[in-house]
């Protein structure tokens, strides 16, 4: 029998031909078991379990709306998409503080983007000076005769890390998980949670990108120490982004839209319902080391400046205070890149 002559060129149209179709299959995997899991789980979940997850870190993702899931740059990507290490190979330290309802609520945040596709974020919560009351006596019911009193003062407190883990797939195409865990201590009890976000990053478009986090998606665990368990309830991020320069100045131009997917269980309903919260943004670059940044996020309006020289950054970010909020937010970052 004669045996056919394959030239290079045979095999590398092939092994292209195998490789698309693999792509494929995967990116067909990946929305089938995020379809499968969104459905689910919500059943086994609770509401507002996972709310400290959602405090985001980045005062430039911050001042454009709280956006990010399609910008690699961002020195705490590895948290808003785990994908987005994937696509970075520079090193980066940020280290961030933030004021929320007027310093009600203090967040500290260190962020690490570790090339390889790998990144690093903790986040640290504290609220100070939470009164504890009882009434003068127990036995009794609350009146003007039988008042409630501060009897201690105490500090609740939220520590979570983040490792974030990125795989680019092809030029266009990356997927990433990122582990999680936390420590909680709220009003004297104490409890310890454990979860993992998934993203992906595809470029449709040589000016148009699409970032997806699917948040706690197999439902974070949160254990307290007097045995009671809650989970938190999965949710999805999808964001819209262009970047392109303004101009024959070649100004570059950010610009994001964000969509934060949430299940709520109704007591009084038989089903679950989905709430859906909007954010956009944009970011400015006038010189290379100047961003200017602005948005809205979900209900209030937010902007900030973003300064880098000589590898050292400088960000500042502001909230203006929500109609019927509690007040404004504020954020300031110190970044180094190498």
């Amino acid at each position: 029998m004669r045996l056919r002559r394959l030239c290079p060129d045979h095999f590398l149209k092939f092994f292209h031909h195998s490789r698309s179709h693999e792509l494929k299959d995967m990116k067909r995997s990946v929305l089938l078991i995020t379809l499968i899991l969104l459905a689910v789980l919500p059943l086994l979940g609770n509401n507002y379990a996972g709310e400290i997850f959602t405090f985001s870190p980045g005062a430039m993702n911050n001042a454009m709306g709280n956006t990010g899931l399609c910008l690699p740059s961002s020195h705490a990507a590895g948290w808003w998409n785990p994908a987005l290490p994937a696509l970075e190979s520079s090193r980066s330290a940020e280290v961030m503080h933030s004021n929320f309802f007027d310093g009600l609520l203090a967040q500290n945040q260190f962020s690490m983007r570790l090339g390889q596709g790998f990144a690093l974020s903790i986040n640290h919560l504290k609220i100070d000076k939470v009164k504890l009351t009882k009434l003068e006596d127990e036995g009794e019911v609350i009146s003007d005769s039988n008042r409630p009193y501060a009897y201690k003062t105490i500090s609740n407190q939220d520590l979570i890390i983040y490792g974030s883990f990125g795989r680019a797939l092809s030029e266009n195409f990356a997927i990433g998980i990122s582990p999680k865990l936390a420590y909680r201590n709220l009003a004297e009890h104490s409890g310890y949670g454990f979860g993992a976000d998934i993203g992906a990053y595809y470029k449709i478009h040589e000016y148009l990108d699409l970032g997806v986090n699917l948040r706690d998606f197999f439902g974070t665990q949160i254990l307290w120490e007097n045995s009671t368990h809650e989970v938190a309830l999965p949710n999805l991020d999808i964001e819209l982004s262009t970047s392109f320069e303004l101009t024959s100045k070649e100004i570059p131009l950010h610009i994001a839209l964000r969509a934060q997917n949430y299940y709520e269980q109704r007591a009084s309903q038989s089903s679950d319902t989905i709430r859906s919260e909007f954010h956009g943004g944009i970011m400015l670059r006038p010189i290379p080391a100047l961003g200017i940044m602005g948005g809205y996020d979900r209900d209030s309006f937010t902007a900030g400046v973003a300064l880098e020289l000589f590898d050292i950054g400088l960000s500042y970010a502001f909230k203006n205070k929500a109609e019927g909020g509690l007040g404004h937010t504020q954020r300031v970052s110190l970044s180094y890149s190498w």
